[in-house]
Parts: structure tokens; C-alpha cells; sequence
């Protein structure tokens, strides 16, 4: 029987490989020195990579093999984030301060496509990116302790739902410093400041 070595008490954590990662290395193609990773996402289907460049990476965690590549014109990315409940939708945020909000159509096998792009927070770093858990609503705060929600609309929703969003994107509030978290549940919304921690109540 192979005896296991003891683990110092004063060691906090075991790093281990799990599995060979050369796959996700090479798709991942970090032989570049001009490019580095910015922000980093992970859903159940892809890991998501933003780059200095303004390129997204996805790659298909089953195999690491790389799918997709999206690009933007408008800087580097610095925030991104999956919509957990349907994979189909990614929210990109850029060094301009913009929001960029992806549908991936990998349904219909068709190309990813820009379904809205938001200049609420323009000029400014956004700092936390956090979708709804059941609608196709992403909310978005920046350094400055700005916080917006958008409506996204799709073509999935069919004529009438398009047509129903006048204002897609709404103010939520403003805290009293940069937003250095987001999280969402059951209709609360979990906002965290510098300083503070707010909850606010989405439906009302």
C-alpha cells in the first residue's frame, strides 16, 4: 500500500492537476507577447477569455476546443459575464466604458451577432457585470458607484416582446463609491461599495 506524505500544518493549500491542460494551452495560443488576458469567465459550456486586444475567446471546456472569437473596435475588454440560465448570451464590457451584449446562436448554428450595445456608462471603468438569473437582463456598475440594469430583447422573444422594450436601459441607483460587486437573486439586487452593502429590491 502506497503511504500518502503528510501535509504540513503550516501549509493553507495543495495545488493539483487534475488533468492534462496542454489542450486548453495551445487553443489558448499564449505565444503572444503583445496580447494579455484581461477578465476571465466561466459557465457551465465555456470558458470565457478577454484579451487587451479587444478579442473574446470561448472556448468549448469539453475538449478546450476553441469555437468562437469575437472582436471589438472599442478597446480592451475588461469585464465580461455568461448568462448562466441560457448560454446563448454573453455581456462584454470595454476599456471605452461601453457594454457590448452578444447572442451566440449556436441554436440555429448561425453567427454571433451584436444584439445591443450600451453607452450608459461611457467614459467610465466598469467594474462588475452581473446577469438576472431568469430574464435576459444584465446589470452593470462602475467606479464611480453608477449602477444600471439592461433589458436585452431578442429575436427568441418573438415580435411582440422586441416591441415592448422601449427603454431597455434604466438607472438603477448611485452608491457612494466604485462597485466592486454585483449579484443577483430572487428580485434582490446585492450591490457592494468601497464601503457599504446595499440591497435593493428590482421588482418594485
Amino acid at each position: 500500500m502506497t503511504s500518502v506524505p503528510m501535509i504540513p500544518e503550516s501549509y493553507t493549500h495543495v495545488l493539483a492537476e487534475l488533468e492534462c491542460l496542454d489542450p486548453l494551452l495551445s487553443a489558448l495560443r499564449l505565444d503572444s507577447n503583445r496580447l494579455k488576458c484581461t477578465c476571465i469567465a466561466v459557465s457551465r459550456k465555456w470558458l470565457v477569455l478577454g484579451s487587451s486586444g479587444g478579442g473574446l475567446n470561448l472556448i468549448q471546456k469539453e475538449g478546450w476546443k476553441q469555437r468562437l472569437f469575437l472582436t471589438h473596435k472599442e478597446g480592451a475588454i475588461s469585464r465580461v459575464a455568461c448568462c448562466l440560465h441560457d448560454e446563448d448570451y454573453i455581456a462584454v464590457a470595454t476599456s471605452q466604458g461601453l457594454v457590448v451584449v452578444w447572442e451566440l446562436n449556436q441554436e440555429r448554428r448561425g453567427k454571433p451577432e451584436r444584439i445591443y450595445v450600451s453607452s450608459e456608462h461611457r467614459g467610465r471603468k466598469v467594474t462588475a457585470l452581473c446577469w438576472d438569473i431568469t430574464a435576459l437582463r444584465v446589470f452593470v456598475g462602475d467606479h464611480v458607484g453608477k449602477v444600471s440594469a439592461i433589458k436585452i430583447s431578442t429575436s427568441k422573444q418573438g415580435k411582440a416582446a422586441t416591441a415592448f422594450v422601449m427603454f431597455p436601459v434604466q438607472i438603477i441607483t448611485t452608491v457612494d463609491s466604485r462597485v466592486v460587486q454585483l449579484d443577483y437573486l430572487e428580485g434582490r439586487l446585492l450591490i457592494s461599495s468601497l464601503t457599504r452593502t446595499y440591497l435593493c429590491d428590482t421588482d418594485r
